[in-house]
């Protein structure tokens, strides 16, 4: 890894004890990792597998409190012990064998001040690996398996707890493009991630989240809508067109489309009444 200093982040919610082997896919590339778990109840052995794992601190909270937090978490510590940058991982994605160092060649070919750098996500959905320049600009990349510049982190403040999950990645990154900071992608750099149980039905693509989640999106979509329409207009009108043709499949193709619709509207509902955090369930 050269010169630079790099620490990563996991984020566990109730893990699957395979989801230890993802780890060690990447935990080699990094000279410290923060396990922050979100679970209420922690599984001990997952506990006790990870504690003797080199270079690893775990941090169980006791409670869910959201990929945001998490991430903060991991960002405050690595700045504590003096590292540079934070990979992002979720507890389901696997690393190729050079995801780091690839990045890092990506931010030392850049003339600009990158703020973070993405690989690319190989899902099963996209199996096509991109071709051509070994870097590109990209919008709003996905947190996992990002390389974050905790410096840029300082500067523009940290994500969004009161998100809580959904968005908090789209906002960060819009907000480090606002003061000035490039986003870019490694093309070679590889991760397999889930992104869970997913159909595709011609242009429709149904995602088959839950009520819950569907709450949260809606919720956090207009949000950034609403903060950032006049910066970055092309990309907040194009996300409102998906928010569309969510809103059809979850309608054509999906089951609870009752339960998700009236969750879509709540959700909208806590946006207007400025409602954010975690979702209390009867009490909103």
């Amino acid at each position: 890894m050269g010169h630079h200093c790099c620490a990563a982040v996991v984020i566990l919610y109730h893990p699957q004890r395979d989801y230890l082997d993802n780890i060690r896919t990447w935990i080699e590339q990094v000279d410290a990792v923060y396990v922050v778990d979100n679970s209420e109840s922690p599984d001990l052995t997952i506990a006790e597998h990870l504690s003797v794992l080199p270079g690893v601190t775990y941090l169980a909270q006791g409670e869910n409190r959201g990929v945001a937090y998490g991430l903060n978490l991991g960002a405050r510590k690595a700045i504590e012990a003096g590292y540079d940058y934070l990979l992002t991982m979720d507890q389901d994605s696997r690393a190729s064998g050079a995801l780091v160092k690839t990045m890092f060649e990506c931010l030392d070919a850049s003339a600009a001040t990158v703020g973070i750098i993405s690989p690319f996500h190989l899902t099963r959905a996209v199996r096509q690996r991109p071709s051509g320049a070994t870097c590109s600009d990209v919008m709003t990349p996905m947190t996992s398996g990002c390389l974050l510049n905790l410096s840029a982190w300082r500067c523009i403040g940290p994500f969004r707890e009161d998100f809580f999950i959904d968005f908090v990645d789209d906002e960060f990154c819009l907000r480090l493009r606002r003061n000035g900071y490039q986003v870019l992608q490694a093309n070679a750099a590889l991760l397999e991630h889930e992104v869970g149980n997913v159909t595709r039905f011609g242009p429709f693509i149904a995602t088959n989240h839950s009520p819950l989640r569907r709450y949260y999106k809606t919720r956090n979509r207009f949000a950034v809508f609403a903060e950032y329409r006049r910066d970055f207009p092309g990309h907040c009108l194009f996300d409102l067109v998906r928010l569309a043709k969510e809103a059809a499949s979850i309608v054509l193709f999906e089951r609870e489309k009752g339960a998700k619709l009236r969750m879509m509207w709540r959700g909208w509902r806590d946006f207007r009444r400025g409602k954010f955090g975690k979702f209390e369930g009867g009490s909103r």
